[in-house]
């Protein structure tokens, strides 16, 4: 798809926590485009998983009529953490997202970096070694009390394949 921003999230999950494609098979994939809010259906983003799907499913028919797909290199973020929000005494959220976070899912977080803003209006930095926040802010991550995932990014080189013919 060159029409929109196409990355690859490795996450190893072991099988007894898989609850998707994962949990049938060895491996698993997933098409997540957002965000989008719950309950909305938006044209913009219906179309781009319909693109995806068709071009999944064309791929997938191209192998298995036994093409030979060349070897390439992919870039992919691989999950490191998931940092929450920060919490009082009871668990209760104390800051947001600070706003030179938000939105800049995939791009390199630095220490020092500004990553919330307390309710006080305190910024509250980042500290470690550089990786890459994505689902930054999510409200499906909120009672998983996760603020945002962090990744290494790597690359992954992959050989020619072909389905092989009985």
């Amino acid at each position: 798809m060159s029409s929109v921003p196409v990355r690859v999230i490795q996450l190893e999950v072991p099988i007894s926590d898989a609850y998707a494609l994962e949990s049938v098979g060895k491996r698993g994939f997933a098409i997540e485009v957002g965000p989008q809010p719950n309950g909305v259906l938006r044209a913009d983003i219906f179309n781009m998983v319909k693109e995806a799907v068709d071009l999944t499913l064309e791929w997938l028919q191209e192998f298995s009529s036994g093409h030979t797909f060349e070897g390439d290199t992919v870039e992919a973020y691989t999950l490191f953490k998931s940092v929450d929000y920060p919490r009082d005494s009871a668990g209760k959220i104390t800051a947001a997202i600070h706003q030179d976070l938000q939105d800049n899912d995939f791009k390199l977080l630095r220490s020092g970096d500004p990553i919330f803003l307390t309710f006080a209006g305190e910024t509250l930095k980042y500290e470690g070694e550089d990786l890459y926040p994505y689902f930054v802010n999510e409200c499906a991550y909120y009672e998983k009390k996760i603020a945002f995932h962090l990744a290494r990014k790597k690359t992954f080189s992959f050989p020619s394949i072909c389905a092989k013919k009985d």
